[in-house]
């Protein structure tokens, strides 16, 4: 389609271990459309924050692409220079990472570093980037934006380094902004207030979003669709409401009986029995049978192929 921002097919990433190579992201294959809010769920484990790392070319140095293509914008990302990668980051890619306190530089104010990547990107003079880097804090919920210009991250709080975080990640108004937990430190009003400016930058610059998020609430909030992952591998993609309306795979149907309902009075909520397996030892057949109530024998000898049941709902399982 000629509106398609992103596609990634059959992408594979292993990392170097004192055992030998250890698979974590196991042929995932999805796009993304200009304006387009795609959220990807799932526990930690799953591989999600790796397949965000992986497109933005910043795996750590034991980690490799072995397998997959990767198109942004027409442009093979396994095919470009290191040069070209740095020039997309930051300007036309740009990520809120998970843990901003190892994020952000903590040798350096975080006017300098809002300062530089509006100098390095917007070719601003550093009068106008302090002006905009002021602006952005403000547009973030910060107060007395100026002075924390001048502040180490060490000075400011967890939820405070996050909506720097922020700010950054949107300072150079990116076609694609993947958000690895964007609101997991911040208090119920501030995360409102972010998800709003997300969603402005998505109608006004049309923006896509690609959301990581164990928080299902907000993926009612603000996706237009939704990819569940388990142990490296698309379970279940399909658009929002249908996710939620008609959850397929037991996994996704895990995930949503987990999520606490304001009118039922329980002892305890509901949890899936189990953890994610280790991914250099994964078990046979569905990597999800160990924890399954409807696995049997078959489960543990197939490996099921994700597979659509209607135009836009997609399922990895053979029970149901």
């Amino acid at each position: 389609m000629s509106n398609t921002l992103l596609q990634i097919e059959d992408l594979k990433v292993r990392f170097k271990t004192e055992d030998g190579y250890v698979s974590t992201v196991n042929g995932v294959t999805f796009d993304m459309q200009e304006g387009e809010t795609l959220a990807i769920v799932g526990e930690s484990g799953s591989g999600k924050s790796v397949t965000s790392l992986a497109l933005m070319g910043i795996l750590p140095p034991n980690g490799e692409v072995y397998e997959g293509e990767l198109t942004f914008k027409d442009k093979n990302l396994r095919k470009i220079s290191k040069k070209e990668y740095r020039s997309l980051r930051g300007n036309e890619m740009s990520m809120i990472f998970q843990e901003p306190m190892t994020a952000l530089n903590p040798v350096f104010t975080i006017g300098y570093q809002l300062r530089e990547t509006l100098i390095l990107h917007n070719k601003m003079t550093k009068v106008d980037a302090q002006k905009k880097g002021i602006e952005m804090l403000e547009l973030v919920g910060i107060p007395d934006a100026e002075k924390v210009m001048g502040r180490f991250p060490h000075q400011l709080s967890g939820g405070m380094r996050q909506r720097v975080m922020i700010a950054m990640a949107l300072s150079c108004n990116p076609k694609l902004l993947i958000a690895d937990e964007p609101t997991t430190a911040l208090d119920v009003t501030i995360q409102a207030q972010i998800l709003t400016l997300m969603r402005n930058l998505k109608e006004k610059g049309k923006t896509s979003i690609l959301m990581i998020t164990h928080d299902l609430g907000v993926v009612a909030e603000v996706a237009d669709r939704v990819i569940v992952m388990y142990a490296g591998e698309v379970v279940e993609q399909a658009p929002v409401y249908e996710l939620f309306e008609n959850p397929i795979h037991p996994y996704t149907r895990g995930l949503m009986a987990s999520i606490p309902k304001i009118h039922d009075v329980v002892d305890e909520l509901y949890s899936i029995e189990g953890t994610v397996p280790n991914p250099a030892q994964m078990p046979s057949g569905c990597k999800f049978h160990p924890r399954c109530p409807f696995a049997d024998a078959e489960c543990l000898r197939i490996h099921p192929e994700l597979e659509f049941v209607s135009e836009f709902h997609a399922k990895r399982c053979i029970k149901v």
